[in-house]
């Protein structure tokens, strides 16, 4: 028979959890966050540690990249994984700064803790909070130091992207940010809209950093299959079928009972392959782009024509291939019609640090897309610079929308902390408790560029205080502060977006006061190693 045991339980199922109230909710939310927090707060900054994660498939990463850790940490706890969403959040809208929005996010709630634990009352907490950030997004824009103001200026996005990459890949920045400028001037120069599938990033084993390098074009990394290899202004048909006059869509079977017969099959297959290859050359096409397999009678053939013959197994590459040439796929056995041909200045298979690579060169303002091949000796180096790349184009992509750069080095966020305090003081009421911690979060930035440079931070950030310029930031490499406008810039969109997102977490998160979770559902453990008993 049922029985009532009263209150939340009886509601829920056996095995249900329920937790209420400051200390047992909220106070627990915010230590979760604290500590999701402190993981990646040592990454900031050029020195910023390297983390080093096994996700739950083994697969080792060695990285300082925040989106990077969030992703494979696996989070459970329901509170912390508020904070992961909103790093995801701002790695798909801006690209870069998913570090920021963790370190804020966490700093934000052990402030509201401290303010719980000394008798304020969340709501005041919540009023402040609100009443900060629409006061930091006002003055944000305000703070801008920085303008670009011609998007295939090569210099100038030079200097808006070393900052990006110097977080991650420090000391090879200067190299790195040139080679994705020259690929983002040649998808921008002919005045269309900047495309992130346009910028491919090929990984090839050997050599240094250094001698990473951009191409005009696209990069396939495997050769050509036939004996030729190079050829120059040429016609490019794309086949996404394959090159084989016995297979077709319906199965049929053959019965050949004489060695005549045979013969005659295999005579008639031989025609079959010529016909279709002659077709292909009387169209003037000299490379053949493959998505499917080719027979060994069709490349006897193809080498006869001295065609060139080029597979890609990846369906996606070889549409973007397509794109490129201005070709349109074939999916049928024939030759192509004039429209389905493309072009290319030059298609050569060339060897880079003992891998065999296939070179597209289109110079052509129609088509534009640039290939940066990232060179190093381990692959954990080679996967850490792709991330670096990657928030360096994503960055671009944002600075085609909005031009202004603020302070970089812990400057942007000393004025603004400094500015939140100041706006505390005219806010009378409980609230301003709250808004007076708001500024005295983003301190952390500063203060945590100083500690993984080596430098004191309780010797920094006083120093920038002094200098009383919104320029003065943190010089990791002195250990000092000075103006450093010139050669550290953050774009102002991912310090608005990083800002609001942190703001909206901690919010949500104090807006909690109780947790319910439901029992987990059956079935088996997976992650549990079964257990063998000896008979």
């Amino acid at each position: 028979m049922f029985q009532n045991t009263g209150g939340l339980q009886s509601l829920l199922k056996d095995g249900a959890r329920h937790y209420s109230g400051v200390e047992e909710a909220m106070l627990k939310n915010i230590e979760a966050c604290k500590q999701l927090s402190t993981i990646t707060r040592t990454s900031l900054g050029p020195y910023g540690l390297n983390k080093m994660v096994v996700n739950n498939l083994e697969k080792l990463f060695v990285t300082t990249d925040a989106a990077t850790i969030m992703r494979e940490l696996d989070v459970h706890h329901p509170a912390a994984r508020l904070i992961v969403m909103a790093a995801k959040l701002q790695e798909t809208e801006v690209g870069d700064g998913t570090n920021l929005v963790v370190i804020l996010a966490g700093e934000l709630l052990r402030m509201a803790e401290e303010l719980i634990q000394t008798g304020l009352h969340p709501s005041d907490i919540i009023t402040g909070y609100e009443k900060a950030s629409k006061y930091v997004d006002s003055i944000l824009s305000s703070l801008t130091v920085y303008t670009l103001s011609n998007l295939t200026d090569k210099t100038q996005i030079i200097k808006a992207l070393t900052p990006v990459i110097a977080s991650k890949v420090y000391g090879y920045e200067s190299h790195l940010a040139t080679c994705v400028a020259e690929a983002c001037v040649i998808v921008t120069e002919s005045g269309q809209k900047f495309d992130l599938e346009n910028v491919r990033v090929v990984k090839i084993q050997g050599g240094v950093l250094d001698q990473t390098k951009t191409y005009r074009g696209m990069v396939i990394p495997r050769p050509a299959e036939g004996t030729v290899k190079h050829v120059r202004n040429a016609k490019v048909a794309v086949y996404n079928c394959p090159l084989d006059p016995q297979q077709s869509d319906t199965k049929g079977t053959v019965l050949i009972k004489t060695a005549v017969e045979l013969k005659n099959y295999s005579k008639g297959e031989e025609e079959i392959a010529q016909k279709l290859v002659e077709d292909i050359h009387a169209a003037g096409v000299q490379v053949l782009v493959l998505g499917g397999s080719v027979s060994e009678i069709v490349m006897h053939f193809l080498e006869l024509k001295s065609i060139m013959v080029v597979k890609i197994n990846s369906k996606f590459e070889l549409r973007r291939v397509a794109r490129m040439l201005g070709a349109t796929s074939v999916v049928r056995l024939g030759a192509p019609i004039p429209e389905e041909i493309g072009f290319a200045d030059e298609v050569s298979s060339e060897e880079i640090s003992s891998t065999k690579v296939t070179i597209f060169r289109r110079e052509s303002e129609s088509s534009k897309v640039a290939t940066v091949v990232i060179r190093a000796s381990t692959q954990n180096v080679m996967d850490d610079t792709e991330r670096a790349l990657d928030d360096a184009l994503n960055t671009f992509r944002s600075i085609t929308k909005d031009q202004r750069f603020v302070a970089g080095a812990g400057a942007c966020e000393a004025e603004i902390a400094k500015r939140v305090k100041a706006y505390a003081m005219s806010n009378p009421g409980l609230d301003q408790y709250a808004v007076l911690r708001f500024g005295q979060v983003f301190e952390i930035i500063p203060k945590t560029l100083a500690e993984t440079s080596g430098a004191d931070p309780n010797y920094i950030l006083p120093k920038i205080y002094a200098e009383n310029n919104l320029k003065v930031g943190v010089d990791v490499e002195s250990g000092t502060v000075k103006d450093l406008s010139e050669v550290v810039v953050d774009h102002l969109v991912t310090k608005q977006w990083a800002i609001k997102l942190a703001s909206d977490v901690a919010l949500t998160v104090l807006r909690i006061d109780q947790i319910i979770m439901a029992k987990p559902s059956g079935g088996p453990n997976l992650n549990k190693k079964p257990v063998v008993e000896d008979d």
